[in-house]
């Protein structure tokens, strides 16, 4: 082994390692709070205080009644101690950016681990008590630091969405729709209270949190969110089905989500109605051909929802149907579908909200069951017997009356 070989395996250990487990995987470290029906958020600012931008922000929160967490620089909180006041009078939670916003790749293990100690340090003066979260600058982790954060107590810290107001193709508006179309409840949301995003921030967050709160959210700070989950390895499985393929199937398929709240969990693919004849309680008939969509989940919505318990998932579901009916009166290209119809496993229990089932042909129920069942134990669920694939389907006329 010639000295750039082990040169390079030191810097992958040191740099490439950390940014794969902590920041990339989140593997141990705080990233989301529980998938509740509540659909909580946790809303957190990074970089500040900033007299500048942070009394905006503040503004604006405190209009919305809504408390976050700031993710401050002890550095700036020991400049701007009236703004640490502030926060801390109004409600909101202080954690740990650092001591001074730097990358913790370009830090010596020394300087890393000091300036986490020494970040503490200060805001235990300031404000008499030590904070509880930490978050390194950009979101990168070392060794060192991770090494401060357990001597200290402390919790680390990453995200599941970012709000991208730092970036210099984004307006308030880009903001706006980047973090409202991509949250899902349990989620924490990186914004920034200081800089250029502390500027996009302050001019989105108004209509920000009145989009969330529309759309069912409610945001939270962190030490408000229930059931903060640490990145464990048996997620990562999911996750990259869902970044892969997932994602190749949306777009082989052309599946469109109906996003409409917090709650909505149904995607959604039109094409021909498959067969065989639908004869429905009217008297009406839904022939082979007729317009149709196809109906699939949206898995990691309805997965973190079955962490709260089967009870919740069904209430999401239950909340989403009149998503359908939406869908037929806002989506041009979906307004001459006349049946939605999937096929599920739960198919007893989707009677009340208006479906009904149909069996499948016996080859079609084996192969079907046995990847909606490697789906189901993927994306968290427990072992199922004897349960197995029906077709299930809402017609045009039982949606539109039940749900207009």
């Amino acid at each position: 082994m010639n000295v750039w070989t082990g040169l390079l395996g030191a810097a992958g250990l040191y740099w490439g390692l950390p940014y794969l487990v902590w920041q990339r995987w989140g593997l141990g470290v705080v990233q989301r709070g529980l998938g509740s029906a509540r659909a909580e958020l946790g809303l957190t600012f990074d970089d500040g205080p900033d007299p500048g931008t942070t009394p905006r922000l503040l503004d604006a929160l405190a209009e919305a009644g809504v408390q976050a967490t700031f993710f401050v620089l002890a550095e700036r909180a020991e400049a701007h101690p009236g703004l640490v006041a502030r926060l801390l009078d109004e409600g909101h939670e202080l954690a740990l950016h650092g001591w001074r916003h730097r990358h913790g790749w370009l830090r010596t293990p020394g300087e890393a681990y000091a300036d986490v100690v020494r970040g503490v340090r200060t805001l235990e003066r300031l404000t008499g008590r030590r904070p509880r979260f930490f978050r390194p600058p950009h979101g990168a982790w070392t060794w060192a630091q991770m090494a401060a954060v357990r001597r200290l107590g402390l919790s680390p810290v990453q995200w599941t969405l970012e709000a991208h107001d730092w970036h210099p193709g984004y307006d308030a508006g880009a903001v706006v729709r980047r973090v409202v179309e991509g949250a899902l409840p349990g989620d924490v949301v990186v914004m920034h209270d200081a800089g250029p995003g502390g500027r996009t921030a302050a001019e989105a967050l108004p209509e920000l949190l009145a989009q969330l709160r529309a759309r069912g959210f409610q945001p939270r700070p962190l030490e408000a969110l229930r059931g903060l989950r640490r990145g464990r390895l048996r997620d990562l499985p999911r996750r990259a089905w869902a970044a892969t393929v997932d994602r190749f199937f949306d777009r082989l398929y052309r599946v469109e989500e109906l996003n409409y709240g917090a709650h909505s969990v149904f995607r959604v693919a039109k094409g021909p109605f498959p067969g065989p004849a639908l004869e429905l309680a009217d008297g009406g008939r839904i022939e082979a051909g007729a317009p149709a969509a196809e109906l699939h989940l949206h898995s990691e919505r309805m997965a973190r929802a079955g962490e709260a318990g089967s009870l919740t998932a069904f209430r999401f579901f239950k909340k989403s149907v009149p998503d359908l009916a939406r869908a037929l009166r806002e989506r041009p290209h979906l307004s001459d579908v006349e049946v939605f119809w999937g096929v599920s496993l739960f198919h007893e229990v989707l009677g009340p909200v208006g479906f009904r089932s149909l069996e499948l042909p016996p080859a079609r129920r084996r192969f079907l069951g046995a990847y909606m069942h490697f789906l189901h134990r993927l994306y968290g669920g427990t072992p199922l017997k004897r349960v197995w694939p029906t077709l299930v389907y809402i017609d045009r006329a039982t949606l539109l009356e039940r749900y207009g």
